[in-house]
């Protein structure tokens, strides 16, 4: 009796929380993406170097319109690059088109590499010269195809490595993927491979260097295309016949082939992938007219003994043969970073890796003796070891190669025979991406985060240090988030810096890191005067007490601290990356959640992301399903004693994807079932089980074991089975280090084992309101872990709805609106009290 007092008190308790105050859905309709969209004007700048100098131009939008700056910063000056009435007139007098003085609609701008007062652009698909010394401008004609797209900028955003001609590009779809002395091209034609020989300018008969290739054992074929197109057709039917009547004008069987030459034109190397054994998985299609279709595709499921293997081929240049090399070491190994040195094309290089993703080795080939030589190996335990693209200083000589070995992210300088000189950088923070090497400087420039203290530890900077590993220097301080672009010599950097609570800038700085030009400041004013607020973060401690953990939070725009609010959080746990924004944007979805009547955060979680150290990223390493709950309950409980104005009793939860598993173990794993009243989970990963294989086994891990002569026969075990000291669920005593081997011998029979805690296990401790929602034809997490959850639910006898959005993939497309508007109805009703207008049409928008 006693129980049911304290539950009708609670209940009452509740109602009463939520009588204050209906849903504000005429905010939410007024500030809709559109009408914010308005009064917002450039955030981003990105530098357009001019040609091989320091010199740059951009375009920036404010309140009076788009304006074309060219800067010197040598001289520390920016000036128009054009006089923007006067080419309003040019344009208008040889387009014969009226064109705005203001709005400028000028693309792809490109100077002369001999004259850079020669200023090439795209207007509406015709291209213009401008003439600055003559103020002259005349047209070109109509962009061709691959033409009108704006080139990447220049200046020290330069590749990593050797090698030439990777696969997919050519030029407008040529399938001739040349060597670098023209002399002979290679292609592929019904799953095999060809070359040809140019001979004095004349192409010489085929040789076919395959003849066993087939579907799903591919060097590629004009089929293998149809059936992506197809597969993006069943997805996005509004592309069906336009693509279909491309495919019909097409007759051309041959394709392009993924093979990479060297620098010498003696040989290339390619790979071929074997997934003839990859179990199928199968999505059925309503929407197809006029019968519905069957979706079929290759996919392997985490722990499954037949997983798509990898092959490496060199053409040999003597014997004009294809050679499969012999690089197998782990069972069924990831083979990555394939490279030439520039100085050679008798020695290849490779990084394998184990299936466990725990163990690698970084490989030269002989390709005169076929015999490879192990130049660095890597190895973690209870973890997923992250491998990056080796980086040569210059060409056949020192290499610089990231580990995360002390627990941080940080680069290794290395002899070219794979001896190891000394690290680069260190400490206690992160060493992310390189962003250049000079080797005439003996400079290397880096991205980092965590290194700045009092600042977010996913803030990024710049930094500069010698290859003597001395002089590390920040190249863009202050607390905020920063996109930094060296220039073209290196001795100046653009560099755009925001947080989520504070607007962009853009600035010019020296090799010293020191500010000589100011260039731009995002306009928020007309943002200011339609009522609109600037977000805010947050710290807070995770459960440990220890560890800190960031977030942001949007309140409503007519916020009133004398009032309480329910409190939502969008999540995603991660682990290759968290749902907490560092940069700057004046429209988003939880900024609109939050004009309903609620306060709304994202927050991160210890495992929620490599940026920190590997302790923090691999957190979650074995508990893929509940790694992250208890870090979400306790910041939000530190919020609410901070600020009397969170609700601690009314406590949302939403997310796609990883977010959206998530939310539904939130509301399904005690004692978060009862902390968290309602949820809104779409697409959920909720049985990571039937998810693919790379992901589960990468972040929640696996251990290969022997098998025994009794598992041997029938070929009834998938590998998923788990073994008989399984502790269920958390994975406690399953992996243990005495057990686990950490190198795989790649001899005898082994298995792997997996069981990730799914959803549908704990289904039966719901306790507060779920709405799940997924697409019908979502081939990235397949509908059957949402199904599968339904279904126990049922079997439970518990309260929840499903939307399946038909036709939809893993974005749900042009239902994302209703998607929107369906999370905010949810949230209103069992958060706000508030009721469904009694219209049965949707009010939506974005």
């Amino acid at each position: 009796m006693l129980g049911m007092r304290t539950a009708l008190g609670a209940a009452l308790g509740v109602m009463a929380a939520m009588s204050f105050a209906q849903a504000n859905w005429k905010a939410v309709q007024r500030f809709n993406n559109s009408y914010l969209g308005q009064h917002v004007y450039s955030t981003s700048l990105t530098p357009g170097w001019i040609n091989k100098t320091d010199q740059f131009w951009y375009s920036w939008r404010d309140a009076s319109g788009v304006k074309f700056w060219r800067v010197d910063p040598k001289a520390k000056k920016k000036a128009p690059l054009f006089d923007s009435v006067r080419m309003a007139a040019l344009l208008s007098e040889v387009s014969k088109k009226p064109y705005d003085t203001t709005n400028l609609p000028i693309t792809t701008v490109t100077f002369d590499e001999k004259n850079d007062k020669l200023i090439r652009f795209v207007v509406e698909q015709v291209r213009y010269e401008y003439d600055a010394d003559k103020d002259t401008l005349k047209s070109l004609g109509r962009v061709g195809a691959g033409e009108g797209t704006p080139p990447p900028p220049t200046g020290g955003q330069g590749g990593g490595r050797g090698g030439f001609g990777g696969g997919q590009g050519g030029q407008r779809g040529d399938f001739r993927n040349y060597s670098p002395d023209r002399k002979a091209y290679v292609y592929a034609q019904e799953h095999n491979l060809f070359l040809v020989e140019v001979v004095d300018g004349k192409e010489q008969p085929p040789i076919q260097l395959s003849k066993d290739g087939e579907r799903d054992y591919s060097f590629g074929s004009r089929q293998a295309q149809g059936q992506q197109q197809q597969q993006q057709q069943e997805q996005q039917q509004e592309q069906q016949q336009e693509q279909q009547q491309q495919n019909q004008q097409s007759r051309e069987t041959r394709v392009r082939a993924n093979v990479t030459w060297s620098k010498d034109s003696k040989r290339f190397y390619v790979t071929r992938f074997d997934s003839r054994k990859v179990k199928e998985l199968f999505l059925v299609n309503s929407l197809t007219e006029p019968r519905p279709s069957l979706l079929t595709y290759r996919y392997a499921m985490p722990g499954e003994a037949e997983v798509t293997q990898s092959e490496l081929f060199v053409y040999d240049p003597a014997k004009k043969e294809l050679t499969k090399l012999p690089v197998e070491r782990y069972k069924d190994q990831r083979i990555s970073d394939l490279h030439w040195q520039d100085t050679s094309s008798d020695k290849l290089r490779f990084v394998r890796r184990d299936r466990l993703q725990r163990n690698l080795e970084f490989c030269e080939m002989d390709l005169t003796t076929k015999k490879a030589e192990v130049l660095l190996t890597e190895s973690v335990n209870n973890a997923f070891l992250e491998v990056q693209n080796v980086r040569y200083v210059k060409p056949g000589g020192d290499f610089i190669w990231f580990s995360e070995r002390t627990g941080w992210g940080h680069y290794y300088l290395y002899g070219n025979d794979g001896k190891l000189k000394h690290p680069l950088t260190s400490g206690p923070w992160r060493a992310n991406n390189i962003v250049d090497v000079d080797a005439d400087q003996g400079q290397m420039w880096v991205v980092g985060t965590g290194r700045e203290p009092n600042e977010n530890p996913y803030y990024r900077h710049l930094y500069r240090v010698g290859l003597d590993a001395k002089g590390l220097t920040l190249l863009d301080a202050g607390d905020a988030d920063n996109s930094t672009t060296l220039s073209t010599t290196k001795k100046f950097a653009v560099n755009v810096r925001s947080r989520t609570d504070m607007a962009p800038e853009a600035v010019v700085r020296d090799d010293r890191g020191n500010v000589i030009l100011e260039l731009e400041k995002t306009d928020l004013s007309r943002l200011y005067e339609a009522g609109w607020k600037m977000p805010e973060t947050f710290r807070v401690k995770a459960a440990d007490g220890i560890n800190d953990i960031y977030g942001n939070m949007w309140k409503p725009f007519d916020f009133d601290p004398k009032k309480k609010y329910p409190i939502i959080a969008y999540v995603y746990p991660g682990p290759q990356t968290e749902s907490v924004t560092t940069g700057f944007s004046a429209v988003n979805t939880t900024q609109r959640l939050a004009q309903l009547g609620f306060i709304v955060i994202q927050i991160g979680n210890r495992g929620g992301n490599p940026a920190r150290s590997n302790a923090y990223h691999s957190f979650g390493y074995f508990n893929l399903r509940d790694y992250g709950l208890a870090d979400k309950k306790a910041g939000i409980e530190q919020l609410a004693a901070r600020h009397p104005w969170i609700d601690i009793d009314l406590v949302g939860i939403y997310g796609h994807s990883g977010g959206g598993f998530m939310t539904a173990a939130a509301m399904l794993v005690p004692p978060y079932n009862t902390f968290f009243k309602a949820g809104v989970s779409s697409a959920g990963n909720h049985d990571n089980n039937v998810y693919n294989s790379n992901w589960s086994e990468q972040h929640h891990g696996l251990r290969e074991v022997a098998v025994t002569a009794t598992q041997t026969g029938g070929g009834a075990n998938t590998g998923r089975t788990p073994p008989s000291d399984e502790v269920i669920p958390g994975y406690a005593g399953f992996f243990d280090d005495e057990e686990e081997p950490q190198f795989q011998t790649g001899t005898g029979a082994t298995r792997f084992d997996i069981k990730v805690p799914t959803n549908h296990e704990v289904a039966a401790n719901l306790k507060g309101r779920l709405l799940l929602v997924h697409g019908d034809m979502d081939n990235n997490v397949h509908p059957a872990g949402t199904i599968r959850l339904v279904n126990a639910l049922i079997k439970a006898n518990k309260r929840f709805e499903l939307v399946m959005l038909p036709g939809q993939a893993h974005g749900f497309g042009t239902m994302t609106p209703y998607f929107n508007q369906k999370m905010m109805e949810w949230f209103a009703r069992y958060l706000l009290g508030d009721r469904e207008p009694a219209d049965v049409d949707m009010i939506v928008g974005n």
